[in-house]
């Protein structure tokens, strides 16, 4: 019988792969930190937290432990990170944001769709920690099925959606009690820290019907940018050029949407809960002014016969043939992306609002190494060879089923599963089982 011995078994796993892939992949945001002991700790947080697919400080060091009998240690050098006041927030952002750089440079896009999406995180049983303000929360709902107040902190992202991985121009995670001017400062500092990135590129916001907002239309064509907004206030009077009788006519955004005739036709599929559904969608277009401004901008109606259901899509991207038509609404189709990221850092993934730390600034630190944890998720889903996918879903959990998806979620767990059987190999060798010693007599 062949005996392997721990040590064998430990050099099996892909640790020193993934660990090695982290610290490439960290290389932008490690070299904007101050010393060599946060960058080594740094790369030990990221790894923690897809270890212990959680925020907390005692998961992460769970994960990565050595040999020692207790956690502390690894979890005190973690503190260390987020408390050090050599440290800043800013600083973790800008390595964030470089990192993003980095991911764009690889992939070589003209166009960059960025999406905007403020969110909600919820700290339900919070009462005194710093900052902790109330908040929307539309999920999960109330009895009724209605979205709720709650206590939590709002935060807003700005994400690249048309690459294959995901990249943050913008994270903020603030409170409604410090420091904060508005809803729409935020999103114009959004706006501006994309442009100031990205001063090359060719960049196109889209947004929800939250973001329907007439100061941050114009905020964006400032920075020579174009986007793509749902419409959310129907009631909204614009102007219509009348080529019959060659003047303005004032109309309601919901009358227009809801009479605009069919253009072009289009087979769209849409994926809700592991369900697609493929409906021919109809396309029509209008060039319309918004009051008291000359610039104009495009309205873009599209009728889902299946649901019977009417959207509009305000953009300044002229929309003269159905080529444009369609890439327009191509572009809006990228913007539920960024959900399936929050998604992953939100709920089943890293559950990132369970978070235990006590101040804003130590709070937006955790959030961002979050945020890097789930993007080197999917730079790993995308450099790493499809065997090695395979193994890390298999030892994930993968079913092996034609039904299987080969999500994300398998993937975090397999990596997890390397990382949490390492360290108890490491502990165990260093601190064996203390089984009963035989009695005589």
């Amino acid at each position: 019988m062949i005996s392997i011995t721990q040590d064998e078994t430990i050099n099996s796993l892909p640790v020193a792969e993934l660990k090695t892939s982290a610290e490439g992949f960290l290389g932008p945001l490690l070299k904007e930190l101050p010393d060599k002991r946060l960058r080594v700790v740094g790369v030990l947080m990221v790894l923690g937290i897809l270890a212990g697919q959680s925020p907390l400080i005692t998961q992460m060091a769970r994960g990565v432990r050595d040999g020692s009998q207790y956690v502390l240690d690894m979890a005190r050098r973690m503190y260390r990170f987020i408390w050090n006041e050599r440290l800043s927030v800013q600083e973790l952002q800008d390595g964030l944001y470089r990192i993003g750089q980095a991911t764009v440079s690889r992939y070589e896009p003209v166009e960059l769709v960025v999406a905007l999406d403020p969110v909600n995180f919820e700290k339900p049983y919070t009462h005194e920690l710093e900052g902790v303000s109330t908040v929307y929360k539309s999920s999960p709902p109330d009895r009724k099925g209605k979205g709720r107040l709650a206590r939590g902190y709002p935060a807003l992202t700005a994400c690249v959606v048309n690459l294959p991985e995901p990249v943050l121009t913008y994270a903020q995670w603030f409170s409604y009690t410090r420091e904060f001017l508005s809803e729409n400062a935020e999103l114009q500092a959004a706006v501006s820290t994309t442009r100031q990135l990205y001063p090359e590129h060719d960049l196109c916001f889209v947004g929800d019907s939250g973001l329907d907002d007439q100061k941050l239309f114009d905020y964006i064509q400032r920075l020579e940018s174009t986007f793509i907004i749902r419409v959310g206030h129907e009631e909204r009077l614009i102007d219509v050029y009348n080529e019959r009788l060659h003047c303005l006519e004032r109309e309601t955004l919901a009358d227009l949407i809801a009479t605009m005739p069919a253009m072009l036709k289009l087979e769209a599929s849409f994926t809700h809960a592991r369900q697609t559904r493929t409906v021919q969608v109809a396309l029509g277009w209008l060039k319309v002014y918004l009051p008291a401004d000359e610039r104009a901008l495009w309205l873009l109606a599209v009728h889902d016969p299946d649901l019977n259901r009417d959207i509009g899509l305000l953009t300044n991207r002229p929309i003269v043939t159905s080529d444009h038509a369609q890439t327009v609404f191509s572009s809006w189709r990228y913007r539920p992306h960024i959900e399936h990221t929050y998604r992953l850092d939100q709920e089943a993934g890293l559950d990132v609002e369970d978070l235990r730390v006590q101040t804003l600034e130590h709070m937006r630190r955790v959030f961002i190494m979050v945020l890097v944890a789930a993007a080197f998720l999917y730079h790993v889903n995308q450099t790493w060879q499809p065997e090695a996918l395979h193994w890390l879903r298999a030892l994930g959990g993968k079913l092996g089923s034609l039904s299987d998806l080969d999500g994300f979620y398998l993937l975090l767990a397999g990596i997890s599963a390397i990382f949490v059987t390492a360290a108890t190999l490491t502990f165990v060798r260093s601190n064996p089982f203390p089984r009963p010693k035989g009695t005589c007599g």
